[in-house]
């Protein structure tokens, strides 16, 4: 009974090398650790016939096609989009998952991006990838297949002969005797039994990507970037002439590029008129600026600006007009005129300045005046009692000598 046991262990795994090494040689690789624990009994609606569109290199979904009948064939798309408001895209995706018979399976969102993973069952596939490209702007696309039918296949006839060997080795442990018979049957049904479960787990796999298609959805939110256009190169301004009505000025163009130069001529500051004309790179421009009154100052403010170029830093430039012998002889006189005024300006505020202390010698003057025309007589008394008071001293020391 032994030697028959160990016999058909042997057998066993040498069906087991073989069904393996075909497993292997058939299969074709693809990332499904993605969808190990996806749900592989989705509810399919009827099927329907649709007419393919074979143009633009689409992938075709209709099983109807001959070539495609009882295929196993797992659809991917990859888009990525941009747009100012990815919310609005990501949620016109939400709000089309029912209608689709789509659901999200992962998703990561920042402020300004989108990485979203959609599932939809294989029929609706290529209507919701059109749905979403249609919703903003799409930067780039593509669209995949995959046929797995063969490796599909290989893993239902290697699960059909592990089922087989499995049911006989039930059989063989519920006849065995012997311990050790027993614990070799057990290894042997352990190792069928986790292979089954493996192999199991790959179909469910294979059934959950080829009902359900993958649409990785990326949405990238616009930024809004400012060109920074270079600078035009500053103007020269050169005096030419000055005359009492009008000037005549030379800009010259630094820059390297075809520049529209502009001045602006102001008087006290106010804006009186611009002037305009062009000039090739390192080339002049003639200004002659007419109808300025005389014997005033003028600025001029110049800048330039090339074609795909920022406007130039401004450039000033200071001017007076010469003077007529009319606004000699007025300048003479409003300077004899502001001498005179300065004059009189300068007697009033001496007279303002005096003019207190002259209210006080007033006010001083008149109560002194009276005090001493009433002292005066009686002093004037007493000075001449006092002069007659040595006469008399001086006459009686005479007489006694």
């Amino acid at each position: 009974m032994k030697k028959k046991i160990l016999i058909f262990i042997f057998t066993l795994s040498f069906v087991f090398a073989l069904a393996g090494c075909q497993a292997e040689d058939s299969y074709i690789k693809g990332d499904y650790n993605d969808y190990e624990n996806t749900n592989t009994d989705p509810v399919a609606p009827p099927a329907e016939v649709v007419d393919p569109n074979l143009s633009g290199g689409d992938v075709i979904l209709d099983a109807d096609i001959p070539a495609l009948l009882n295929r196993k064939i797992i659809y991917t798309a990859a888009l990525t989009m941009e747009s100012p408001t990815p919310e609005t895209i990501y949620n016109n995706v939400i709000d089309n998952l029912d209608l689709y018979d789509a659901y999200v399976e992962s998703a990561n969102i920042t402020s300004t991006r989108y990485t979203i993973k959609i599932r939809v069952l294989s029929v609706n596939f290529t209507d919701f990838v059109e749905e979403i490209k249609t919703s903003g702007d799409l930067l780039s696309y593509t669209k995949s297949s995959e046929d797995v039918t063969n490796a599909y296949s290989t893993f239902e006839a290697r699960k059909l002969a592990l089922e087989t060997q499995h049911a006989r080795i039930l059989e063989l442990i519920a006849v065995a005797v012997d311990l050790d018979d027993i614990l070799t049957l057990e290894d042997a049904r352990f190792e069928i039994e986790t292979e089954l479960n493996e192999i199991g787990d790959t179909l469910a796999n294979f059934d959950s990507l080829v009902d359900y298609s993958t649409i990785d959805l990326q949405i990238n939110k616009t930024v809004e970037t400012e060109v920074i256009l270079p600078r035009t190169e500053n103007p020269a301004i050169f005096i030419i002439e000055v005359n009492k009505n009008s000037a005549e000025i030379e800009v010259f163009n630094t820059g390297n590029f075809p520049a529209t130069i502009y001045v602006d001529l102001l008087q006290n500051g106010e804006f009186v008129r611009q002037y305009e004309q062009d000039a090739w790179g390192d080339s002049k421009a003639i200004f002659k600026i007419g109808e300025l009154d005389s014997n005033k100052e003028y600025t001029f403010k110049v800048t330039s600006i090339s074609s795909d170029h920022r406007v130039s830093y401004e450039i000033s430039k200071d001017i007076e007009t010469d003077k007529t012998f009319i606004n000699d002889v007025t300048n003479v006189f409003v300077t004899s005129f502001t001498v005179l005024v300065a004059i009189f300006e300068f007697l009033g505020l001496s007279i303002v300045a005096i003019s207190p202390f002259a209210v006080t010698g007033v006010i001083l003057f008149f109560p002194a005046r009276i005090t001493y025309k009433k002292v005066q007589p009686i002093m004037e008394e007493k000075r001449k009692k006092r002069l007659a008071y040595y006469k008399e001293r001086r006459k009686n020391d005479t007489e006694e000598k």
